[in-house]
């Protein structure tokens, strides 16, 4: 299965550290989203990766091949979206297309296919013969996305690919995205964090040059912490837990029930559960306590 391996990655300019010493993996069929705010060094890393700047230290592998020694082998095999795409107004969305393939050197037989399926995956066959310089900024997005998928690459790279666009065209795009990762490798770079949420499987996570996070997205809001809401009092509980390791973080009367936080640093939710369903009192609501993805981020980047 093909992978993209970065190993302790690092880059300066002028003396301030960019990134320090990064490690990740990004196999085939995932979609990673590279989170992080302003001067996380998300965009040192997109430089590094698709070849515009080279690290002071590390390596980047892409099925063994390295970036440094053989970066024309990795370069055709990449399709990279940048945050702002240089489209020709003066061409039609098909001319364009056209261009693109001359400047790669693509065989025509296979640009003519490849033309045809790209048109199709970003949904652009009735504008082929329209101007790109009067098309929405979501088509222009999407032809560029087409543009960037024209040599059929391994890997693909995108650089806040649905800034400025409307709901609709953000959704559209998503979709468009989604149907990469089932056999591409994909790295989604944004500020968004519902964009992660919404279209990645996987998430890095940088602050001040450090990867502070490597998980699945579906982790980010996982928490230790359960909510129960109980018939009975703090104190019972308290005694229940004694020796369990199990704390009760809050606890709110609500009518003849009690809502508690409980959380353990050794106790699965469900080991939690199987402790309190035991007991004779009555049980309305158990379950895992959810945090949004931003307030994840905000603890991640603040610690």
């Amino acid at each position: 299965m093909a992978s993209l391996q970065v190993s302790d990655l690092s880059k300066s300019y002028f003396g301030k550290v960019a990134i320090s010493n990064l490690n990740f993996s990004i196999p085939k069929n995932r979609i990673t989203g590279l989170l992080g705010p302003n001067g996380a060094g998300k965009t040192t890393v997109l430089r590094i990766l698709t070849g515009f700047v080279q690290p002071d230290q590390g390596s980047v592998l892409l099925d063994g091949v390295s970036l440094k020694k053989d970066p024309q082998t990795i370069k055709q095999r990449l399709g990279y979206l940048p945050e702002s795409s240089a489209i020709y107004p003066e061409m039609t969305a098909g001319e364009y297309l056209d261009f693109l393939g001359n400047a790669r050197g693509m065989e025509s037989s296979f640009f003519k296919k490849r033309k045809k399926e790209v048109l199709d995956i970003c949904d652009l066959k009735s504008q082929t013969f329209s101007l790109t310089g009067i098309l929405s900024k979501g088509t222009r997005q999407r032809l560029a996305l087409a543009g960037a998928l024209l040599h059929d690459p391994d890997w693909v790279v995108l650089d806040e690919p649905s800034s400025g666009l409307d709901p609709i065209q953000i959704s559209h795009f998503r979709e468009i995205v989604r149907n990469l990762g089932k056999d591409k490798i994909v790295l989604l770079s944004t500020h968004i964090l519902s964009e992660v949420e919404e279209t990645c499987d996987h998430a890095l996570v940088l602050h001040k040059g450090n990867l502070v996070a490597d998980l699945p997205v579906s982790e980010f809001k996982r928490s230790d912490s359960v909510l129960l809401s109980a018939k009975t009092e703090k104190e019972t509980l308290e005694k229940i837990f004694e020796g369990k390791n199990i704390r009760i973080l809050s606890s709110e009367k609500e009518g003849e029930y009690s809502k508690f936080r409980l959380e353990s640093s050794s106790l699965k939710p469900e080991e939690i559960f199987e402790i309190v369903r035991k007991e004779p009192f009555p049980i309305l609501e158990f379950k895992i306590s959810q945090k949004s993805l931003e307030s994840v981020f905000q603890d991640l980047v603040s610690r």
